[in-house]
């Protein structure tokens, strides 16, 4: 008994012995360090355990950086990282420096989550290649092409909320707009979530999107240790959620190629480049073919980008414009001429050239960034220019997104809604590094277009036809989904809306 209570006092010596040497760290690289983390969870823990929001507790970090340093040393897990607060670091993180940072340092393992293999999460030269094969597809061009379902898709939204007047929960409501539209454009499926808000495939792109808090847990532990997770072939997505996906494109392939059916959509831009042999090979003579798994993955990608994204940002945007009426009335002036000399169609190029319509998103997306932060990992060692700190390969690094979009220096009154704060007068004053919602650089969102597109011909169709105002359920001050990444409104958006026609 004396021998084993002593055996566990030296272990317990050894623990603590190795965690003060580990949590001196920064302190023994002359990195400013970022106190209250707690051994040996680090200092995303409130995130990890769901009582905060990730973007909330990235955001505080950002603030405990000295303003005067351009980043701060922390802990995720016992794995090292900093917090880049300086827009001109980040600037050479994401763009003149890429080489040191072009992972994200996220687990991949296609074998046993086949939906990881995409080009978030995608790594090292795999990632570039993919890259390099997708990109064609995102063009406006390619948008152009998909904007006719897009159109159809509106339509339905606006059938749903009918001619006269009500209140409605925005943020589902345009959830589900979202869900047919990405069902359509990236599935082939027309999915009629709007109609039916119990529609299978909203069920499952839930599942995808918004884990349970035992599969949040595992996802973030496995992004923490890869290694580990490897080791052990863990899951991070449920296997029926991978199979359902996988069998959905994968049977909607075979339907297309068995019946040479082709369709003007992003599923079947991915079966082109399948079968255009003369882009699996680069310049160096490497290749990468899409195999239903990539292929699947790619969709994942597309869906990642409608699904949330896009429905949150225009729910955000209604919200605001519901309390500030004259910016309302503003936008739907520039919405009503845009048509008129359109001959009353939104076309395209009507919806993508609407100044004003422009700065309003552009402010919502600053406002409400649908992902709270940029996460990369150091490639090779990295010297921090003008400081000389040596950053060590394999450190996570953490751009806090939202921390830099409510900066006073860069965006006085950070809380105040202001689309003006996106004339190009106001841009030159500030660093372009400073507003972040689809970062920058070569892994800027691939998806941005399309996201944008979405969430234009949303918002003009719907205040083109209805003026929007607040209700007696309507929550002036919104909370965060703990659990989720993409930022959520944990109660929802409720507006009242009213028909423009007389």
């Amino acid at each position: 008994m004396l021998q084993l209570l002593a055996a566990l006092v030296a272990a317990l010596a050894l623990l603590a012995l190795y965690g003060r040497h580990r949590w001196s760290y920064w302190i023994r690289r002359g990195v400013p360090y970022l106190p209250g983390a707690p051994f040996p969870f680090g200092h995303a823990w409130r995130a990890m355990l769901f009582q905060r929001y990730i973007g909330d507790v990235i955001s505080d970090l950002y603030w405990k950086v000295p303003a005067s340093e351009p980043l701060g040393g922390i802990f995720m897990f016992l794995k090292p990282g900093v917090v880049a607060r300086d827009p001109e670091l980040i600037k050479h993180m994401l763009v003149k420096d890429f080489q040191h940072f072009h992972d994200r340092g996220l687990y991949v393992n296609e074998d046993v989550d086949p939906l990881t293999g995409h080009l978030v999460f995608m790594a090292g030269e795999r990632w570039r290649l993919l890259r390099n094969k997708l990109t064609p597809t995102f063009t406006s061009g390619k948008m152009k092409m998909m904007f006719p379902t897009l159109q159809k898709c509106t339509h339905e939204l606006l059938e749903v909320l009918g001619a006269g007047s009500g209140e409605a929960e925005f943020h589902d409501l345009l959830a589900r707009y979202g869900t047919d539209v990405i069902a359509s454009c990236a599935f082939g499926l027309e999915t009629d979530s709007l109609h039916n808000p119990r529609q299978e495939f909203r069920h499952w792109a839930r599942r995808l999107f918004v884990p349970t808090p035992g599969r949040g847990l595992i996802g973030a532990f496995c992004n923490m240790c890869p290694a580990i997770a490897n080791t052990f072939q863990i899951h991070t997505i449920s296997p029926d959620v991978d199979e359902y996906f996988t069998t959905l494109v994968k049977n909607t392939i075979e339907y297309r190629d068995s019946h040479g059916i082709s369709r003007a959509d992003f599923l079947q831009l991915l079966m082109n480049l399948r079968d255009d042999k003369s882009t699996d090979k680069t310049s160096d003579s490497k290749e990468i073919k899409l195999s239903i798994g990539q292929l699947t993955a790619q969709c994942a990608v597309f869906l990642l980008a409608g699904f949330e994204t896009s429905s949150t940002t225009m729910s955000f945007a209604l919200h605001e414009l519901a309390y500030h009426q004259d910016i309302q009335k503003r936008l739907q002036q520039e919405i009503d001429q845009s048509l008129q000399k359109s001959g009353g169609q939104l076309t395209y190029d009507t919806v993508m050239n609407m100044p004003y319509l422009d700065k309003v998103v552009s402010e919502t997306l600053r406002k409400y960034p649908p992902l709270p932060m940029l996460n990369r990992v150091v490639t090779q060692e990295y010297v921090v220019p003008d400081r000389g700190w040596l950053l060590e390969k394999g450190t996570a690094v953490l751009i806090p997104v939202m921390g830099l979009h409510y900066d006073p220096l860069h965006y006085p009154d950070p809380q105040r809604f202001d689309p003006e704060r996106f004339s190009e007068e106001e841009k030159s004053k500030r660093h372009p590094f400073a507003y972040l919602p689809f970062g920058d650089g070569p892994r800027v969102c691939i998806g941005m277009r399309f996201g944008l597109m979405q969430t234009k011909i949303g918002l003009a169709s719907l205040l083109h036809h209805y003026n929007i105002e607040p209700c007696e359920r309507t929550v002036e001050k919104l909370e965060w989904t703990k659990r989720a990444l993409i930022l959520s409104p944990a109660s929802g958006i409720w507006l009242r809306y009213t028909s423009r026609k007389k």
